[in-house]
């Protein structure tokens, strides 16, 4: 009897645990069925609909809503929230049926091209015989992206041009206009003969780099053509060619610049758009995007309070997200640039945003050929997972998390971003990192495999104290995302600056452990492969491998304390592998052949105190023009306090080992500088680097400087043996694409 009663309470409780109510979407479905495998939706939308109609009745089982074979088109963004929210825990999930090629897209189908007969006027000679034409479909306002199937088409543009540098305005930290009244030369974009006063002209847009670390895209207003001033429609971060080597632009999306196969460009006034089809005619498969963000789970945002309410358990499986457009500015945008203004606060730029969610999940999914962003975790966003997905050609980031600005509302934080490759974001913004996490913490960013990237593999930020110091600035980087009233009152003046604003920088305690990193920052400069700057405290680095790296590796950055860079493998960085500054721990990391072991500095405006640890560590370099570290002498920098010493003969930096052919007197150097009493000269004896084996062979010398072996086999690195198969193998055949010196 007893043991019938077990038998029957294990069924209820396999019951109970296994139910599910099943939706099924098909393209060739039809909105008047009844949502069976029988009887599929068509839309995902009306899908929706019945999952609230389930949460309504109080549903006690999870939801799938499988999705079959084809391209759901999503000529709105498809929002999910509270009223999709199940109860006790249960989950919905948006799934592929048994793996069948799920693609969800906003693209508009692009038909009736014609060869163009009357050319525009400023059409090249180049094109003419090759031009064809089409009508924008009905609806469709303005696109900034066109896609031929699988991939993005290239937009008409013009060559690269630079101006003299405006040395007359005073310039921000930032290199932002320092004062309210020259704001002006922001929207001043001067030109010699690129600009013209088109017919067309809001369509026309400037893509220019005013500073090393950003690129801006903004449309036109106004020509003036006697004085060669265009305005732009709104106001940059930086003033235009502000920068030296950088201080470049060009001119985009006008039929006078359309002179190679494969571009195109788009006349909203006229709702023609022009083609130069590579094959000699255009394809059936081109999608004009209606959206940036295609679908978006949200709860309810309470701002000006601080509790919200967020949306839960809503899931992604096995989904191909694709063919949405670019972020574009706004006015009255400035201020709420996040850092550098990499991205915009709160703003719907991504193809899947988590906007007030918790306990999500996004897995076994690809996100691919869009102009804007992959993913974003913006104000609450907490527990949620994001595994085992490729995120591959995308114009702008590859996962933002972005929570509230300074202040006391920390919610943005105890998330998961692992096991997933990214690679090719920031096509379009060059600036776009594969991941970036502003003001967002206690997040674990592991197992990743990030190449070829234009700018950072993973960024950390939040405020820098700077801007916090300037309450009196609205149109600085992030300076209206400050939220004043609980950061006024609560400052404590008799600490140092970086002190009294860290409770309200939320950017810290994330870990970022075992990423395979290699080829990062190849369009812009004054950056690192991971990279950390006014984060907060608590930030860990730990067991990543990062190779083949142009620029730099790790970086300590402006405004950062308290972080731990800890048992790196770093090898051919071609500049530095590791840029110091602040108060942090460098331990116990592998340096070969990095063309300058770690780069020591202050930065504006610091309180110096000499407590960083840089112990334990292997510098090697088989080339005599290597440069261990840098020393960095006080001079006149603005500093609140400067050091008594050069860096870093202040610092603990004792038990390294150096082995490289002018290692003897540089020893020697650093000891008559009261540095590396313990340090070593001797040979790691690498097991076989030619063959990416860094087993340390040498016994004594782990002894002599006490080094902790660490696993530094391949395989401890990048994404694990669970990843998709079918994912590895496609970003196996972009390496092998790949041309790389």
């Amino acid at each position: 009897m007893r043991n019938n009663l077990l038998l029957a309470i294990a069924m209820i409780l396999y019951i109970s645990v296994s139910a599910k109510k099943e939706i099924f979407v098909s393209p060739k479905g039809s909105d008047k069925g009844n949502g069976s495998i029988e009887a599929p939706f068509k839309t995902i939308g009306r899908a929706s609909m019945k999952v609230k109609q389930f949460v309504h009745k109080n549903s006690s089982e999870d939801i799938i809503v499988y999705l079959r074979e084809g391209r759901h088109q999503l000529n709105k963004t498809l929002v999910l929230g509270l009223p999709h929210t199940l109860k006790n825990g249960h989950k919905l999930t948006f799934e592929s049926y048994k793996d069948e090629d799920v693609v969800l897209s906003s693209g508009l189908p692009i038909r009736k091209w014609k060869k163009v007969k009357r050319y525009p006027k400023g059409t090249p000679s180049a094109a003419k015989g090759h031009l064809y034409e089409a009508v924008m479909p009905r609806g469709l306002k303005s696109f900034r992206t066109l896609y031929d199937g699988n991939s993005r088409l290239v937009r008409a543009k013009s060559k690269k041009f630079q101006m003299p540098r405006n040395e007359k305005i005073r310039r921000a930290d930032s290199q932002n206009a320092y004062y309210n009244r020259d704001r002006i030369h922001l929207r001043m974009f001067p030109f010699t003969d690129q600009i013209k006063d088109w017919s067309n002209l809001s369509d026309v847009e400037v893509f220019f780099n005013p500073v090393p670390w950003n690129i801006n895209i903004i449309q036109l207003e106004s020509v003036d053509m006697k004085n060669k001033i265009a305005y732009l429609a709104f106001e940059a971060n930086a003033l235009p060619f502000s920068s030296g080597s950088h201080r470049f632009g060009w001119v985009e999306n006008v039929i006078d610049y359309l002179d190679k196969p494969g571009e195109w460009c788009v006349n909203t006034k006229s709702r023609k758009i022009y083609y130069w089809p590579e094959s000699g005619t255009p394809s059936k498969t081109i999608y004009a995007p209606q959206l940036m963000e295609l679908v978006r789970v949200e709860g309810k945002i309470h701002y000006d309070l601080l509790k919200d309410t967020p949306a839960k358990n809503i899931q992604f499986k096995g989904l191909t997200f694709s063919h949405a457009d670019r972020t574009v500015w706004y006015k009255n945008r400035k201020g709420w640039g996040i850092q550098h203004d990499w991205d915009t606060f709160d703003y719907g730029n991504a193809m899947l945003r988590f906007r007030g969610a918790e306990a999500c999940l996004v897995e076994n999914c690809h996100f691919t050929n869009s102009g804007g962003s992959a993913i974003r975790l913006d104000l609450y966003a907490q527990k949620i997972k994001i595994q085992k997905n490729l995120i591959d050609h995308v114009g702008h980031m590859g996962i933002l998390l972005a929570g509230y600005g300074p202040g006391i509302k920390d919610v943005n934080k105890n998330n998961v971003i692992q096991n997933n490759i990214i690679h090719h974001c920031g096509e379009i913004v060059y600036h776009g990192h594969a991941i970036f996490a502003w003001q967002s913490g206690s997040n674990i960013i592991a197992n990743n495999y990030i190449h070829d990237v234009p700018r950072k593999a993973v960024g950390i930020c939040g405020v820098r104290c700077q801007i916090l110091m300037k309450d009196e600035c609205n149109f600085d980087e992030a300076s209206r995302t400050i939220r004043w009233s609980e950061v006024i009152p609560n400052i404590d003046s008799t600490k140092s600056i970086i002190q009294r604003y860290a409770p309200f920088l939320h950017a810290r305690n994330n870990i970022i452990e075992n990423n395979r990193v290699e080829r990062t920052m190849l369009k812009l400069s004054d950056g690192s492969s991971i990279n950390v700057s006014g984060a907060g405290l608590g930030n860990v680095v730990r067991h990543n491998y990062l190779y083949d790296i142009p620029y730099v590796g790790i970086r300590n950055d402006d405004w950062q304390d308290g972080t731990t860079i800890r048992n790196n493998l770093l090898v051919n960085v071609r500049r530095i592998g590791i840029i110091h500054k602040g108060i942090n721990t460098v331990e116990n990391n592998i340096m070969i052949n990095c063309a300058k072991g770690i780069h020591f500095r202050a930065y504006p405006q610091q309180f110096f105190e000499p407590e960083s640890s840089i112990s334990h560590n292997i510098f090697y370099n088989t080339s005599k023009d290597y440069v261990p570290n840098t020393t960095f002498k006080w001079g006149n920098m603005f500093v609140h306090k400067a050091g008594k010493k050069p860096i870093p003969y202040e610092y603990q930096m004792d038990y390294n080992c150096y082995f490289w052919p002018g290692a003897k007197a540089d020893l020697e150097d650093k000891r008559k500088n009261g540095i590396e009493a313990h340090a070593v000269i001797m040979d790691p004896k690498f097991k076989d680097i030619k063959h990416f084996d860094y087993r340390i062979c040498n016994k004594k010398l782990i002894q002599a400087i006490d080094f902790k072996p660490f696993d530094v086999t391949m395989s401890s690195f990048g994404v694990n043996k669970d990843y998709p198969k079918n994912f590895f193998l496609m970003n196996e055949k972009a390496l092998a694409d790949e041309k790389y010196e």
